[in-house]
């Protein structure tokens, strides 16, 4: 509860226990109870609480076994806005033995890389969970992390990304996505390792999802920060299921936010039905663009065919499996899940911590 309390009294200060708790939709007896015994960094003037003064934020993530995507998010959301704290240095403590997902590990590095790219200094504290290092190094999460960013104990010295790039059909080592030209051998290397688990009948569909996506970073990213792109395979374990987890990430304004840019100008007749300052277009645009595509910032290209398909092509291939397809970007996410070549569920959230560009994240259910 006191990082709860913390994040209302960042955005409220000096605030009464009642008020809190109102806040928090709490009793006010429960929230008065628990302050009198748990206050570290808060201090309490003429009835009214604060938090002390510090120009540090320390952001302490706790897990299960596993950091997953949804224990990512809860966590961040729990501390507050990381990119617009006062505060200048960012201490990220990672928790004690825990395993990472690819599709957290990605989300941690779109953040880190981004507080530093806004002058904040960051910290990621791996003191607790050494071990745990060693997967980070093998599928390349130091060589992405920016090197102003701080790593304790220690950076590793050499990289065994580096080291042992290609030797696994489980993992494609995550590369760097070139914002001035087309890199070739990163949706090779990515469909290379998806049909070593999928079956070769799936070459040309994995290699157009990952070309696409890769291609839409290259073409509309617009950021000095580069993109990013990696593969995992996941055994299925206790009644579950194997999967290969693919993302692709880039730092740059956001999908619903490229296709607003001009979207009265191409698209009047949709624009009309969308009140593009609130949430809920940023939402409709990016379902928009999976299900159905034929939406780009460029509109239509002299031959008068519809650009912006490569979501949609994405989608399309993804009906050929039984997958989970996710889009994150600033403060919400979307999720298509996929069965037996019928789209099932579409959910979304947009009350996330602040995140930086688009981050898609295709996950393939195999049988």
């Amino acid at each position: 509860m006191l990082a709860e309390i913390k994040k209302v009294l960042k955005e409220t200060p000096g605030l009464k226990g009642r008020e809190i708790a109102n806040k928090l939709k709490k009793d006010k007896k429960e929230v008065n109870s628990y302050l009198l015994r748990h206050n570290e960094g808060l201090y309490q003037e003429d009835y009214k609480w604060y938090l002390e003064s510090t120009d540090t934020v320390e952001w302490k993530i706790e897990c299960g076994a596993w950091l997953t995507c949804e224990g990512f998010e809860q966590s961040y959301s729990e501390i507050g806005n990381l990119v617009n704290a006062q505060e200048s240095n960012i201490v990220i403590q990672l928790p004690k033995g825990f395993k990472i997902l690819l599709i957290a590990g990605a989300r941690l590095i779109s953040l880190a890389n981004y507080l530093n790219h806004i002058d904040k200094n960051v910290t990621l504290d791996f003191e607790l969970c050494k071990g745990s290092m060693s997967y980070l190094d093998r599928l390349g999460f130091f060589d992405h992390i920016h090197c102003d960013i701080k790593i304790l104990p220690n950076r590793p010295a050499t990289s065994r990304a580096k080291q042992y790039k290609g030797n696994s059909n489980n993992l494609v080592e995550i590369g760097e996505i070139d914002l001035n030209s087309f890199n070739e051998e990163l949706p090779e290397e990515l469909t290379a390792a998806f049909t070593s688990h999928a079956g070769k009948d799936y070459y040309m569909a994995a290699f157009t999802v990952f070309s696409e996506l890769i291609g839409n970073v290259q073409e509309h990213s617009e950021t000095p920060i580069p993109g990013f792109a990696a593969l995992q395979f996941y055994e299925g374990k206790n009644n579950h299921h194997s999967h290969v987890q693919t993302v692709i990430s880039d730092h740059g304004l956001g999908l619903s936010n490229t296709l607003k840019e001009n979207l009265h100008k191409h698209y009047p007749k949709l624009a009309s039905t969308l009140d593009l300052t609130c949430v809920e277009s940023d939402i409709k645009l990016i379902i928009k663009a999976l299900t159905d595509g034929k939406l780009s910032r460029f509109g239509h290209n002299p031959d008068g065919v519809a650009r912006g398909l490569g979501l949609k092509r994405s989608q399309d291939y993804a009906l050929k499996y039984n997958a989970e397809v996710t889009v994150r970007q600033e403060n919400l996410i979307v999720k298509l899940e996929y069965c037996d070549g019928k789209l099932t569920d579409s959910t979304h959230r947009s009350d996330l911590g602040y995140l930086a560009g688009t981050h898609v994240c295709f996950d393939f259910i195999l049988k």
